[in-house]
């Protein structure tokens, strides 16, 4: 299979995922195995779906493995937005998230993170259904998941820094779970954020400016702390701070900065890129990645970068290409050694199907 823009899809083609872009309970917009007619993908474009896993040679015998099942992002979807629509109504009269709205949270955090866990050695694809009208629960689950991902992945080589800052490698299915939790709430602050601002297509003025700064200790201050680990709350208060201090809301640099909220700030800053907005379109994943990156040793702790680029791919597998000679190509394979080198997949124009290894190491392409 194949992820096409929903801009190039064609009538009869296959769908090989089904293709859901409601609130989370609703029905698929289009299931697994349609043929798409000419309306179909008119319908698609329109309703804001980025892109659609296909069925066609092109794609044939690519299996992208995903991070997260269907069912388990499902429910954790529910979970959050119904815990946000709570959050909202309770802010309004200065109550904080009650006990029953952590524990469901909590275990969901716990349903992904065991998921994320017992995943097998490989390079994941992420969800890649992502439409600026449900971005705040989608991005949470999605933002989750990487976090966990990365997690897992660093405590295994490196192990945990505990308070007097020695290397642990035990109770991580723990710290994973509170890393979970504060990264499905880490932006629950937003809540106390005005919309307009929230969305504003221009330039941010001074005082809208400060109320964003403000939305980490806005969230922090929505979780009571007899109920929500520090470890959690730390995700929510300091997933803006950077490693070279530039950060918000307190200024933090380097290892003052929790280890938990230095890991979300990788997953948040690469989803965002990735995400479409009101404001902005969504950009592909060798983007995501040049920026984080790029941000290494400023923005972010070079250790969980070096994490993150084993496990997320500028080329990952089954996106497709356009080449600098202008050509359709999907990705076959990549290594996590070589991610600038994946092995790719060409159709001629009769129909000859070709695999060769590309190198972008210097020429961005167009995904």
């Amino acid at each position: 299979m194949r992820l096409v823009s929903s801009r190039q899809l064609t009538p009869g083609t296959v769908v090989a995922r089904e293709v859901r872009n409601g609130p989370p309970g609703t029905a698929p917009l289009v299931l697994a195995g349609t043929r798409l007619t000419d309306s179909m993908c008119r319908r698609l474009a329109t309703r804001g779906v980025q892109a659609v896993w296909v069925d066609d040679e092109l794609g044939e015998g690519i299996e992208p493995l995903e991070a997260l099942s269907p069912d388990t992002r499902d429910a954790a979807e529910r979970e959050v937005t119904a815990t946000l629509a709570q959050a909202r109504e309770r802010l309004a009269s200065g109550q904080q998230l009650q006990a029953q709205d952590v524990e469901r949270l909590r275990g969901v955090a716990a349903s992904i993170a065991t998921e994320v866990a017992a995943l097998p050695e490989a390079v994941y694809a992420l969800s890649e259904m992502r439409t600026a009208d449900h971005y705040t629960h989608e991005h949470s689950v999605r933002v989750t998941t990487l976090g966990l991902l990365i997690a897992a992945r660093h405590w295994r080589d490196h192990g945990w820094t505990d308070h007097r800052g020695r290397q642990r490698f035990d109770r991580v299915p723990q710290r994973m779970t509170q890393l979970g939790f504060g990264l499905l709430v880490h932006d629950i602050g937003k809540l106390a954020i005005p919309r307009d601002v929230l969305d504003k297509p221009g330039r941010l003025d001074a005082r809208e400016w400060e109320l964003i700064r403000r939305h980490p200790d806005y969230g922090a201050m929505m979780l009571n702390h007899t109920t929500t680990s520090m470890l959690a709350i730390s995700v929510v208060r300091f997933h803006h701070e950077r490693w070279d201090g530039a950060g918000y809301p307190r200024g933090l640099a380097g290892r003052r900065i929790s280890e938990l909220a230095r890991i979300a700030a990788v997953a948040d800053v690469y989803d965002a890129v990735r995400s479409e907005r009101p404001y902005k379109p969504a950009k592909p994943p060798h983007v995501g990645v040049e920026v984080v990156e790029e941000g290494s040793g400023t923005a972010f702790d070079p250790a969980i970068v070096a994490t993150f680029r084993q496990l997320v791919m500028p080329y990952p597998e089954g996106h497709q290409l356009v080449l600098e000679d202008g050509r359709d190509a999907v990705v076959v394979s990549v290594d996590p050694e070589r991610p600038y080198r994946p092995r790719v997949r060409t159709q001629d124009d009769d129909g000859t199907v070709r695999e060769f290894d590309a190198d972008f190491t210097r020429t961005p392409v167009q995904a």
